[in-house]
């Protein structure tokens, strides 16, 4: 993650306000002069990590906010969602599951592997106090750039 970030939002757990994170991260990476393919990858890559977020946030009963920063350094975007929510294991989170499953869901193998589809580096990591932080890098990879 860049030392200082461009944006920093945070947001209530509740769905309404993914859509917000959605636009600023847009936002955020068309003024960082990035290609329309690697801005519309950081809008989903930020929403994918946002609903998770708040999900699990919601589910543990917290008001505690979802916590959104992103910055573009160059030719990349960096991204890092953080919440206070209860995770299951990392090794819950990496399965494989059938798309056809119940157990569709970020922690049991959603959103991870789409998030991983489209950005060149993430990690999944426990955060001090409780919750996780998922932190996402784009390398923007447009001709020209």
């Amino acid at each position: 993650m860049i030392a200082e970030p461009d944006v920093e939002i945070h947001i209530p757990p509740k769905p309404e306000y993914v859509a917000l994170v959605r636009h600023v991260i847009g936002a955020t990476a068309r003024m960082g002069g990035l290609s329309p393919d690697a801005v519309e990858n950081a809008k989903l890559a930020a929403s994918e990590a946002c609903t998770n977020a708040v999900v699990v946030t919601a589910r543990a009963e917290s008001e505690d906010p979802v916590d959104v920063t992103a910055g573009v350094e160059g030719d990349r975007i960096h991204l890092r969602v953080a919440d206070r929510g209860r995770h299951t294991e990392q090794s819950e989170i990496v399965k494989e599951v059938e798309p056809t499953s119940l157990d569709f869901t970020f922690e049991r193998g959603l959103s991870l592997p789409l998030i991983q589809g489209l950005v060149d580096d993430v990690d999944v990591a426990e955060r001090d106090g409780g919750g996780s932080m998922v932190t996402m890098t784009i390398v923007d990879g447009s001709p020209g750039r």
